[in-house]
């Protein structure tokens, strides 16, 4: 008998590298992100293999980690959501990956989330999530005017990943003063939209992409900056990469339901495509 399940895809809105290990274990981490309705779907067949469908292609949202989170899933239909986030999160490091913790528990539990992270024997785990809420206008405003767009660039975030990284260890003052910079911003975007703060979330994610660019200089690129310039110019306010950067999705903040309608059709005129989404609350469910 076949069983299928999805897990959504997220972004993350501040604060993200700082659940990575190698920072998390020694500094704690502290990032935000929220689930959306786009989803990587799987299936394992009664020979036991799994397929994977993805709604979104773009890097960046996630779906290397759901596609373990999935298998994790459909092969311990019984597991607790954090056994199979770890699962998840054990299969890609074995693999290689140099990531953090934040994508597995984002496609297990989806919505709206404030997560930290510390060592994995820690008490009560090395990760807690705290829900964010806001009035539901609120909620629904800051939905529209975040607009995700793919760059069209494609990148290999392991290479990223790894240049970040050797430089951390080496202790280079410049990439050890943007990741604790990452973490605050963690924090400020928490404390933002908890509070509903819509100006606070404009400069939390404007000054959360400037520490993403000084971890190293392939977090950008000339059409990443592009991209950026004609967003600017056409509704947006704020804006980031997605994950590692380099590329893939890119995540823009609008401060009007009109200015984000404006800057969709300018990015749809540039020959862009925009990925529309609703925040997803259900996070890792089970298909029929």
């Amino acid at each position: 008998m076949t069983r299928s399940a999805r897990a959504p895809l997220r972004i993350d809105l501040a604060g993200g590298w700082t659940d990575v290990p190698a920072f998390a274990d020694a500094e704690g981490g502290a990032v935000v992100n929220v689930a959306i309705d786009r989803y990587v779907r799987a299936t394992l067949s009664d020979s036991g293999a799994i397929a994977c469908t993805h709604d979104a292609s773009p890097g960046g949202l996630g779906s290397s980690a759901c596609e373990h989170v999935l298998s994790a899933a459909l092969r311990d239909p019984d597991g607790d959501l954090d056994d199979i986030a770890e699962a998840a999160f054990a299969a890609e490091s074995a693999e290689g990956v140099g990531g953090g913790r934040q994508d597995q528990y984002a496609a297990c539990y989806g919505g709206l989330n404030y997560m930290t992270f510390t060592r994995a024997s820690a008490a009560g785990g090395p990760v807690r999530i705290e829900r964010l809420t806001m009035p539901e206008a609120h909620l629904a405003a800051l939905q529209t005017r975040l607009v995700l767009v793919d760059s069209g660039v494609a990148r290999l975030s392991g290479e990223i990943h790894a240049a970040v990284w050797a430089a951390y260890a080496r202790h280079e003052n410049t990439v050890t003063g943007a990741l604790l910079a990452l973490k605050q911003y963690g924090k400020a975007m928490r404390d933002a939209i908890a509070g509903s703060d819509f100006g606070g979330i404009k400069h939390v994610l404007n000054e959360n992409w400037i520490q993403q660019k000084r971890l190293h200089a392939s977090v950008t690129n000339d059409t990443v900056e592009s991209i950026f310039a004609l967003a600017m110019k056409n509704g947006a306010t704020a804006g980031k990469a997605c994950g590692a950067g380099g590329g893939g999705a890119l995540v823009f903040y609008a401060s009007s339901d009109g200015d984000a309608i404006a800057l969709r059709r300018s990015l749809a005129a540039a020959g862009l495509t925009a990925i529309d989404f609703a925040f997803d609350f259900e996070g890792l469910v089970d298909e029929e």
